[in-house]
Protein backbone atom coordinates (compact mmCIF):
# COMPACT_ATOMS: atom_id res chain seq x y z
CA UNK A 1 0.00 0.00 0.00
CA UNK A 2 1.29 3.44 -0.93
CA UNK A 3 1.80 5.87 2.35
CA UNK A 4 -0.04 8.70 0.48
CA UNK A 5 -3.26 6.28 0.00
CA UNK A 6 -3.02 5.22 3.17
CA UNK A 7 -3.48 8.77 4.56
CA UNK A 8 -6.41 9.30 2.42
CA UNK A 9 -7.81 6.78 3.79
CA UNK A 10 -7.47 7.60 7.60
CA UNK A 11 -9.08 10.94 6.64
CA UNK A 12 -11.54 8.87 4.82
CA UNK A 13 -12.45 6.87 8.32
CA UNK A 14 -12.00 10.14 10.03
CA UNK A 15 -14.44 11.59 8.44
CA UNK A 16 -16.81 8.76 8.61
CA UNK A 17 -16.61 9.14 12.33
CA UNK A 18 -17.54 12.86 11.76
CA UNK A 19 -14.06 13.71 14.30
CA UNK A 20 -11.94 16.08 13.96
CA UNK A 21 -8.21 15.84 13.79
CA UNK A 22 -7.95 17.03 16.79
CA UNK A 23 -10.01 13.88 18.37
CA UNK A 24 -8.43 11.57 16.57
CA UNK A 25 -5.07 12.36 18.21
CA UNK A 26 -6.81 12.68 21.32
CA UNK A 27 -7.80 8.88 21.04
CA UNK A 28 -4.42 7.68 19.71
CA UNK A 29 -2.02 9.90 21.22
CA UNK A 30 -1.51 12.18 18.67
CA UNK A 31 -1.22 16.18 18.08
CA UNK A 32 -3.78 17.28 15.58
CA UNK A 33 -0.52 18.45 13.52
CA UNK A 34 1.04 14.90 13.46
CA UNK A 35 -2.36 13.52 12.12
CA UNK A 36 -2.50 15.80 9.49
CA UNK A 37 1.02 15.32 8.34
CA UNK A 38 -0.27 11.42 8.53
CA UNK A 39 -2.89 12.19 6.49
CA UNK A 40 -1.20 14.24 3.64
CA UNK A 41 1.62 11.72 3.65
CA UNK A 42 4.30 14.62 4.71
CA UNK A 43 4.92 12.05 7.77
CA UNK A 44 3.47 8.55 7.63
CA UNK A 45 2.53 6.23 9.93
CA UNK A 46 4.87 3.35 10.04
CA UNK A 47 4.38 1.84 13.26
CA UNK A 48 2.67 -1.39 13.07
CA UNK A 49 1.04 -0.71 17.08
CA UNK A 50 0.19 2.96 16.15
CA UNK A 51 -2.05 1.50 12.43
CA UNK A 52 -3.37 -1.19 14.83
CA UNK A 53 -4.62 1.31 17.21
CA UNK A 54 -5.94 3.35 14.32
CA UNK A 55 -7.80 0.35 13.15
CA UNK A 56 -9.24 -0.58 16.23
CA UNK A 57 -10.77 3.63 16.88
CA UNK A 58 -11.76 3.92 13.72
CA UNK A 59 -13.45 0.70 13.35
CA UNK A 60 -12.06 -1.09 10.29
CA UNK A 61 -10.34 -3.88 9.64
CA UNK A 62 -6.86 -3.87 10.03
CA UNK A 63 -6.08 -4.77 6.64
CA UNK A 64 -7.06 -1.40 5.08
CA UNK A 65 -3.71 -0.16 6.43
CA UNK A 66 -2.19 -3.28 4.93
CA UNK A 67 -1.73 -5.64 8.60
CA UNK A 68 -2.92 -9.25 8.98
CA UNK A 69 -6.11 -9.49 10.75
CA UNK A 70 -5.12 -10.78 14.19
CA UNK A 71 -1.70 -10.48 16.10
CA UNK A 72 -0.02 -12.66 18.67
CA UNK A 73 0.06 -11.16 22.25
CA UNK A 74 3.65 -10.46 23.95
CA UNK A 75 2.17 -11.85 26.56
CA UNK A 76 2.32 -15.41 24.82
CA UNK A 77 4.96 -14.95 22.35
CA UNK A 78 7.14 -14.80 25.44
CA UNK A 79 5.49 -17.75 27.28
CA UNK A 80 5.85 -20.86 28.15
CA UNK A 81 9.71 -21.05 27.61
CA UNK A 82 11.71 -22.60 31.33
CA UNK A 83 15.31 -22.81 31.81
CA UNK A 84 15.38 -26.26 29.85
CA UNK A 85 13.51 -24.38 27.18
CA UNK A 86 15.10 -21.05 26.54
CA UNK A 87 14.29 -18.50 23.68
CA UNK A 88 17.02 -17.67 22.37
CA UNK A 89 17.63 -14.01 20.65
CA UNK A 90 16.79 -14.42 17.26
CA UNK A 91 13.36 -15.91 18.37
CA UNK A 92 12.68 -13.38 20.65
CA UNK A 93 13.75 -10.98 17.91
CA UNK A 94 11.05 -12.89 15.59
CA UNK A 95 8.32 -12.67 18.09
CA UNK A 96 9.23 -9.10 18.86
CA UNK A 97 9.49 -8.50 14.95
CA UNK A 98 5.65 -8.77 14.79
CA UNK A 99 4.96 -5.61 17.10
CA UNK A 100 7.24 -2.92 14.63
CA UNK A 101 10.46 -3.96 16.96
CA UNK A 102 13.76 -3.06 14.57
CA UNK A 103 15.80 -6.21 15.05
CA UNK A 104 18.39 -3.65 16.55
CA UNK A 105 16.23 -2.52 18.86
CA UNK A 106 18.48 -1.25 21.78
CA UNK A 107 18.29 2.81 22.18
CA UNK A 108 21.23 5.26 21.68
CA UNK A 109 21.98 6.81 25.10
CA UNK A 110 22.14 10.27 25.46
CA UNK A 111 25.58 11.75 26.35
CA UNK A 112 23.40 14.07 28.67
CA UNK A 113 20.42 12.81 29.25
CA UNK A 114 18.60 14.23 32.41
CA UNK A 115 17.31 11.70 34.69
CA UNK A 116 13.47 12.42 34.62
CA UNK A 117 12.83 11.57 38.04
CA UNK A 118 15.15 13.91 39.76
CA UNK A 119 13.47 16.74 37.35
CA UNK A 120 9.94 15.70 38.42
CA UNK A 121 10.52 15.19 41.53
CA UNK A 122 12.65 19.03 42.15
CA UNK A 123 10.41 20.53 40.21
CA UNK A 124 6.96 19.43 41.38
CA UNK A 125 8.22 19.64 45.11
CA UNK A 126 9.04 23.49 44.44
CA UNK A 127 5.77 23.62 43.11
CA UNK A 128 3.25 22.21 45.42
CA UNK A 129 5.75 23.38 48.49
CA UNK A 130 5.07 27.15 47.77
CA UNK A 131 2.38 29.43 46.98
CA UNK A 132 0.72 27.88 44.00
CA UNK A 133 -0.37 29.80 41.13
CA UNK A 134 1.31 33.31 42.96
CA UNK A 135 3.59 34.07 40.27
CA UNK A 136 1.53 33.07 37.00
CA UNK A 137 -0.77 34.74 35.43
CA UNK A 138 -4.40 33.50 34.64
CA UNK A 139 -5.34 32.28 31.60
CA UNK A 140 -8.36 32.15 29.63
CA UNK A 141 -9.89 28.79 29.96
CA UNK A 142 -10.32 27.77 26.87
CA UNK A 143 -6.23 28.07 26.20
CA UNK A 144 -5.74 26.53 29.68
CA UNK A 145 -7.72 23.26 28.55
CA UNK A 146 -5.80 23.22 25.63
CA UNK A 147 -2.90 23.14 27.58
CA UNK A 148 -4.20 20.46 29.40
CA UNK A 149 -4.76 18.07 26.63
CA UNK A 150 -1.23 18.58 25.17
CA UNK A 151 0.31 17.76 28.77
CA UNK A 152 -1.81 14.45 28.35
CA UNK A 153 -0.41 13.90 25.49
CA UNK A 154 2.80 14.49 26.29
CA UNK A 155 1.93 11.87 29.60
CA UNK A 156 0.59 9.77 27.42
CA UNK A 157 3.51 9.59 25.08
CA UNK A 158 6.02 8.97 28.37
CA UNK A 159 7.46 12.76 28.08
CA UNK A 160 8.25 13.09 31.58
CA UNK A 161 11.37 15.25 31.47
CA UNK A 162 9.03 17.63 29.41
CA UNK A 163 6.52 17.50 31.55
CA UNK A 164 8.74 18.28 34.38
CA UNK A 165 8.99 21.89 33.32
CA UNK A 166 5.44 21.84 31.96
CA UNK A 167 3.60 20.74 34.96
CA UNK A 168 4.15 22.99 37.50
CA UNK A 169 4.24 25.81 34.94
CA UNK A 170 0.75 24.30 34.08
CA UNK A 171 -0.61 23.89 37.67
CA UNK A 172 0.80 27.56 38.99
CA UNK A 173 -1.64 28.63 35.15
CA UNK A 174 -4.40 26.57 36.62
CA UNK A 175 -4.68 28.16 39.95
CA UNK A 176 -4.10 31.95 39.17
CA UNK A 177 -7.00 31.06 36.39
CA UNK A 178 -8.82 30.32 39.50
CA UNK A 179 -7.98 32.73 41.51
CA UNK A 180 -8.67 35.71 38.64
CA UNK A 181 -12.13 33.52 37.98
CA UNK A 182 -12.93 31.43 40.45
CA UNK A 183 -16.04 29.27 38.47
CA UNK A 184 -16.82 25.53 38.42
CA UNK A 185 -14.99 25.00 34.68
CA UNK A 186 -11.29 26.67 36.51
CA UNK A 187 -11.79 24.61 39.13
CA UNK A 188 -12.54 21.27 36.94
CA UNK A 189 -9.24 22.83 34.89
CA UNK A 190 -7.14 22.88 38.19
CA UNK A 191 -8.32 19.64 39.44
CA UNK A 192 -7.00 17.81 35.88
CA UNK A 193 -4.02 19.59 36.13
CA UNK A 194 -3.34 18.02 39.88
CA UNK A 195 -4.94 14.62 38.72
CA UNK A 196 -2.35 14.79 35.88
CA UNK A 197 0.41 15.59 38.19
CA UNK A 198 -0.06 12.87 40.46
CA UNK A 199 -0.04 10.43 37.56
CA UNK A 200 3.26 11.69 36.90
CA UNK A 201 4.56 11.62 40.57
CA UNK A 202 3.39 7.98 41.15
CA UNK A 203 6.02 7.12 38.42
CA UNK A 204 8.63 7.94 41.38
CA UNK A 205 9.42 6.30 44.64
CA UNK A 206 6.96 6.72 47.67
CA UNK A 207 7.03 10.15 49.16
CA UNK A 208 4.82 13.33 50.08
CA UNK A 209 4.31 15.10 46.75
CA UNK A 210 1.50 12.26 45.36
CA UNK A 211 -1.09 12.43 47.96
CA UNK A 212 -0.59 15.99 48.15
CA UNK A 213 -1.44 16.57 44.88
CA UNK A 214 -3.96 13.94 44.86
CA UNK A 215 -5.74 16.28 47.77
CA UNK A 216 -5.69 19.01 46.03
CA UNK A 217 -7.14 17.68 43.22
CA UNK A 218 -10.54 16.38 45.02
CA UNK A 219 -10.51 20.19 47.46
CA UNK A 220 -11.06 21.54 43.58
CA UNK A 221 -13.38 18.72 42.12
CA UNK A 222 -15.67 19.32 44.83
CA UNK A 223 -15.77 23.33 44.23
CA UNK A 224 -16.26 22.01 40.02
CA UNK A 225 -19.91 20.02 40.84
CA UNK A 226 -19.03 17.78 38.02
CA UNK A 227 -19.36 14.00 39.21
CA UNK A 228 -16.77 12.41 36.42
CA UNK A 229 -14.01 15.04 37.83
CA UNK A 230 -14.75 14.12 41.10
CA UNK A 231 -14.88 10.49 40.32
CA UNK A 232 -11.42 10.82 38.07
CA UNK A 233 -10.00 12.85 41.57
CA UNK A 234 -10.74 10.29 43.96
CA UNK A 235 -8.94 7.32 41.67
CA UNK A 236 -5.87 9.29 42.05
CA UNK A 237 -6.34 10.18 45.82
CA UNK A 238 -6.95 5.87 46.02
CA UNK A 239 -3.56 5.71 44.27
CA UNK A 240 -1.55 7.84 46.53
CA UNK A 241 -3.26 6.33 49.77
CA UNK A 242 -2.50 2.84 48.58
CA UNK A 243 0.82 3.92 47.45
CA UNK A 244 1.48 5.27 51.29
CA UNK A 245 0.26 2.03 52.53
CA UNK A 246 -3.35 2.72 53.40
CA UNK A 247 -4.92 -0.30 51.60
CA UNK A 248 -8.21 -0.26 53.17
CA UNK A 249 -8.53 3.59 52.60
CA UNK A 250 -7.50 3.18 49.15
CA UNK A 251 -10.24 0.27 48.34
CA UNK A 252 -12.93 2.87 50.40
CA UNK A 253 -12.35 5.76 48.42
CA UNK A 254 -12.16 3.92 45.40
CA UNK A 255 -15.85 2.01 46.13
CA UNK A 256 -17.14 5.87 47.16
CA UNK A 257 -15.62 6.90 43.73
CA UNK A 258 -17.79 4.30 41.80
CA UNK A 259 -21.57 4.84 43.61
CA UNK A 260 -21.17 8.82 42.98
CA UNK A 261 -20.80 8.28 39.32
CA UNK A 262 -23.55 8.85 37.33
CA UNK A 263 -23.63 5.60 35.22
CA UNK A 264 -25.97 6.12 32.07
CA UNK A 265 -26.21 3.88 29.11
CA UNK A 266 -25.44 6.64 26.61
CA UNK A 267 -22.18 7.41 28.37
CA UNK A 268 -19.98 4.09 27.80
CA UNK A 269 -16.93 6.27 28.59
CA UNK A 270 -18.48 6.70 32.32
CA UNK A 271 -19.00 2.79 32.59
CA UNK A 272 -15.13 2.55 31.42
CA UNK A 273 -14.80 4.53 34.19
CA UNK A 274 -15.90 2.42 37.02
CA UNK A 275 -14.05 -0.48 35.27
CA UNK A 276 -10.74 1.60 36.18
CA UNK A 277 -12.10 2.41 39.38
CA UNK A 278 -12.88 -1.29 40.33
CA UNK A 279 -9.87 -2.41 38.78
CA UNK A 280 -7.81 0.86 41.26
CA UNK A 281 -9.86 -1.07 44.36
CA UNK A 282 -8.80 -4.90 42.93
CA UNK A 283 -4.99 -4.05 43.06
CA UNK A 284 -5.40 -1.79 46.84
CA UNK A 285 -6.98 -5.58 47.90
CA UNK A 286 -4.09 -6.89 46.17
CA UNK A 287 -1.78 -5.00 48.01
CA UNK A 288 -2.65 -5.72 51.51
CA UNK A 289 -2.80 -9.68 50.48
CA UNK A 290 -6.87 -10.21 50.35
CA UNK A 291 -7.19 -12.33 47.63
CA UNK A 292 -11.13 -13.28 47.21
CA UNK A 293 -11.57 -9.57 47.57
CA UNK A 294 -9.32 -8.67 44.80
CA UNK A 295 -10.93 -11.52 42.62
CA UNK A 296 -14.12 -9.83 43.97
CA UNK A 297 -13.05 -6.54 42.51
CA UNK A 298 -12.39 -7.64 39.62
CA UNK A 299 -15.22 -9.21 38.91
CA UNK A 300 -17.33 -6.45 39.20
CA UNK A 301 -14.78 -4.52 36.82
CA UNK A 302 -15.95 -7.31 33.96
CA UNK A 303 -19.56 -7.23 34.89
CA UNK A 304 -19.02 -3.52 34.69
CA UNK A 305 -17.58 -3.64 30.86
CA UNK A 306 -20.22 -6.26 29.50
CA UNK A 307 -23.03 -3.31 30.13
CA UNK A 308 -21.08 -0.96 27.67
CA UNK A 309 -22.62 -0.83 24.40
CA UNK A 310 -19.63 1.02 22.22
CA UNK A 311 -17.61 -0.89 20.79
CA UNK A 312 -14.49 0.87 21.22
CA UNK A 313 -15.01 1.59 24.70
CA UNK A 314 -15.93 -2.02 25.89
CA UNK A 315 -12.58 -3.28 24.22
CA UNK A 316 -10.19 -0.26 25.97
CA UNK A 317 -12.21 -1.10 29.06
CA UNK A 318 -11.35 -5.13 28.75
CA UNK A 319 -8.06 -4.47 27.67
CA UNK A 320 -7.37 -1.75 31.02
CA UNK A 321 -8.63 -4.47 33.18
CA UNK A 322 -6.86 -7.62 31.66
CA UNK A 323 -3.21 -4.60 31.71
CA UNK A 324 -4.31 -4.38 35.27
CA UNK A 325 -4.60 -8.11 36.83
CA UNK A 326 -1.15 -9.07 35.86
CA UNK A 327 0.23 -6.22 38.56
CA UNK A 328 -1.94 -7.05 41.23
CA UNK A 329 -2.16 -11.23 40.74
CA UNK A 330 2.22 -9.85 41.35
CA UNK A 331 1.48 -8.10 44.39
CA UNK A 332 -0.12 -11.55 45.49
CA UNK A 333 2.96 -13.86 44.52
CA UNK A 334 0.74 -15.72 41.69
CA UNK A 335 3.09 -15.44 39.03
CA UNK A 336 1.65 -17.97 36.91
CA UNK A 337 -1.46 -15.92 37.42
CA UNK A 338 -0.17 -12.46 36.39
CA UNK A 339 1.42 -14.45 33.34
CA UNK A 340 -1.76 -15.87 32.48
CA UNK A 341 -3.63 -12.34 32.22
CA UNK A 342 -0.57 -11.03 30.09
CA UNK A 343 -1.46 -13.70 27.66
CA UNK A 344 -4.54 -12.29 27.01
CA UNK A 345 -3.36 -8.78 26.09
CA UNK A 346 -2.79 -7.49 22.96
CA UNK A 347 -0.07 -4.97 22.94
CA UNK A 348 -1.35 -3.08 19.80
CA UNK A 349 -4.56 -2.73 21.86
CA UNK A 350 -3.45 -0.78 25.04
CA UNK A 351 -4.52 2.70 24.04
CA UNK A 352 -1.59 4.81 24.78
CA UNK A 353 2.60 4.57 24.92
CA UNK A 354 2.13 5.04 28.87
CA UNK A 355 -0.08 1.63 28.76
CA UNK A 356 1.96 0.26 26.90
CA UNK A 357 4.91 0.95 28.82
CA UNK A 358 3.20 0.18 32.14
CA UNK A 359 2.02 -3.31 30.93
CA UNK A 360 5.34 -4.60 29.57
CA UNK A 361 7.21 -3.82 32.29
CA UNK A 362 4.51 -5.27 34.90
CA UNK A 363 5.28 -8.71 32.69
CA UNK A 364 9.26 -8.72 32.98
CA UNK A 365 8.43 -8.06 37.08
CA UNK A 366 6.34 -11.24 36.57
CA UNK A 367 8.37 -13.32 34.58
CA UNK A 368 11.48 -12.44 37.21
CA UNK A 369 8.87 -13.72 40.22
CA UNK A 370 8.78 -16.57 37.72
CA UNK A 371 12.10 -17.29 38.32
CA UNK A 372 12.96 -16.51 34.74
CA UNK A 373 15.16 -13.38 34.58
CA UNK A 374 15.71 -13.87 30.57
CA UNK A 375 12.69 -13.35 29.93
CA UNK A 376 12.20 -10.76 32.02
CA UNK A 377 15.09 -9.06 30.80
CA UNK A 378 13.57 -9.33 26.89
CA UNK A 379 10.53 -8.09 28.34
CA UNK A 380 12.06 -4.87 29.76
CA UNK A 381 13.90 -4.38 26.56
CA UNK A 382 10.73 -4.72 24.53
CA UNK A 383 9.40 -1.92 26.73
CA UNK A 384 11.98 0.01 26.74
CA UNK A 385 12.15 0.11 22.67
CA UNK A 386 7.97 0.66 23.06
CA UNK A 387 7.96 3.44 25.56
CA UNK A 388 12.35 4.71 27.21
CA UNK A 389 10.66 7.35 28.84
CA UNK A 390 8.49 5.09 31.07
CA UNK A 391 11.45 2.65 31.66
CA UNK A 392 13.78 5.43 32.59
CA UNK A 393 11.37 6.74 35.00
CA UNK A 394 9.33 4.29 36.52
CA UNK A 395 10.70 3.40 39.98
CA UNK A 396 9.75 -0.28 39.76
CA UNK A 397 10.93 -0.22 36.39
CA UNK A 398 14.56 0.59 37.59
CA UNK A 399 14.38 -1.33 40.50
CA UNK A 400 14.24 -4.30 38.35
CA UNK A 401 16.67 -3.27 35.98
CA UNK A 402 19.18 -2.93 39.30
CA UNK A 403 18.13 -6.87 39.93
CA UNK A 404 19.18 -8.12 36.76
CA UNK A 405 22.58 -6.46 37.00
CA UNK A 406 22.99 -8.93 39.90
CA UNK A 407 21.45 -12.12 38.51
CA UNK A 408 23.63 -15.29 38.06
CA UNK A 409 22.38 -14.66 34.42
CA UNK A 410 23.46 -11.25 33.45
CA UNK A 411 26.09 -12.56 31.45
CA UNK A 412 23.54 -13.54 29.02
CA UNK A 413 22.01 -9.81 28.93
CA UNK A 414 24.50 -8.10 26.70
CA UNK A 415 22.35 -4.92 26.50
CA UNK A 416 21.68 -4.70 30.53
CA UNK A 417 24.61 -2.46 31.23
CA UNK A 418 23.56 0.11 28.74
CA UNK A 419 19.97 -0.47 29.42
CA UNK A 420 20.74 0.43 33.13
CA UNK A 421 22.91 3.83 32.12
CA UNK A 422 19.60 5.11 29.95
CA UNK A 423 17.48 4.29 33.08
CA UNK A 424 20.28 5.99 35.40
CA UNK A 425 21.31 2.88 37.42
CA UNK A 426 24.97 2.83 38.85
CA UNK A 427 25.83 -0.60 38.38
Amino acid sequence: MQQASRGDLIRQARRAKGWTQHELGRRIGYTKTRVSRAETGAQPIRDVTVLRQLADVLDVPPSTFGLVDQSPTVGSSLHNHTSEDPVDRRAFLGAAGAFGVAAAFTQPAAAAEPDPAVLLERRMSSCLFTTTGANAAPMPAVELRARLDRARVGFDACRYVWLSDELPRLVSTAEASMAATPTAETAALASTSYQLAAHALAKLLVSGLQPMAADRAVHRAQQADDPLVLAQARRVLSTAARRIGDYEQAERVGIRAIEDLPLRQDHPATWRHAVELWCVAGYAAAMRDDRDRSVECYREAAAVADRISDHHQLRRARDYALAHQISSAHKLGDSATALDAARKVRLDALPTTERKGRYLVDLAMAWQQHGHDDQAYRAVLLAEHHAPGEVHTRSSARQLIGSLTTSPRHGAMPELGGLARRAHITV
